[in-house]
């Protein structure tokens, strides 16, 4: 057991932090490297140390997040990863104190009126929120399906690569039909872990995705299926259930 427990000093100076709330972030900080991070013990592990329910401890994690003393990086089928903030966000730069005795050219010159940045209404907030929220369920349905590799797919880096495919037109069941196509791809073949392609770049840099946006049936694509004559609604049909779980 280390001798130590790294938190912030603005943490224990803040009075409206609940004793639970102040004891789960000394239990992070148990275990935490030099510079706050490194926390992979799970939720059980943290809530016994803290000497609280695990409920009790996910709850006091939620404040601590929001107040900015902690960083909570969930990961799909893993232990959470932990960091505390130790240094605090920099301040803005106070704005300069106007004159106390302005010059009479300065007395009678117009006043411009203050420029203010407008405030998000409540409907935006609430819509990004939403958005934000549809984006994990999606990269939470691509990293369960995806063929799984030795090294655990960094999450928030997973959440900025799919929502730059989705902000640029990309649906959900694109993504989600290409790595269906991927991972039975790799099966077929017995693909070694270690040769997967990474989910980054199979969404990001190397745009594998692409390569396998193409709807299949019995191995034939649509225009295979128009030029045999089939019925070409039926092969619609028959390739819509990812699109229709997805809720495009």
């Amino acid at each position: 057991m280390p001798n130590l427990s790294i938190i912030p000093a603005a943490a224990v100076l803040d009075h409206s932090l609940t004793h639970s709330q102040l004891r789960a972030l000394c239990a992070v900080g148990i275990h935490t490297n030099k510079l706050g991070g490194g926390v992979w013990a799970s939720v059980k592990t943290l809530a016994t140390e803290a000497g609280m329910g695990e409920r009790t401890f996910q709850q006091a994690c939620g404040v601590l997040v929001e107040r900015g003393y902690l960083v909570v990086t969930p990961r799909v089928g893993r232990t959470n990863l932990y960091e505390v903030v130790l240094q605090p966000p920099p301040q803005p730069a106070a704005p300069p104190q106007e004159l106390l005795h302005p010059t009479p050219a300065e007395a009678v010159a117009p006043k411009r009126p203050k420029r203010t940045t407008p405030q998000p209404t409540y409907e935006v907030l609430e819509a990004r929120k939403e958005k934000h929220l549809r984006l994990k369920r999606t990269v939470d349905a691509l990293l369960e399906a995806y063929p799984k590799r030795p090294e655990p797919v960094p999450y928030p880096a997973a959440l900025r690569a799919v929502g730059a495919l989705l902000d640029s037109g990309i649906t959900e069941a694109q993504l989600l039909n290409a790595v269906d196509r991927y991972a039975t791809h790799c099966k077929l073949n017995d693909t070694k872990p270690q040769y997967i392609k990474s989910f980054l770049r199979f969404h990001g840099s190397d745009e594998t995705w692409k390569t396998y946006d193409v709807r299949t049936l019995y191995g034939r694509t649509r225009e295979e299926w128009i030029r045999s004559g089939q019925d070409v609604a039926e092969f619609d049909r028959l390739t819509q259930p990812r699109e229709e779980e997805a809720g495009v």
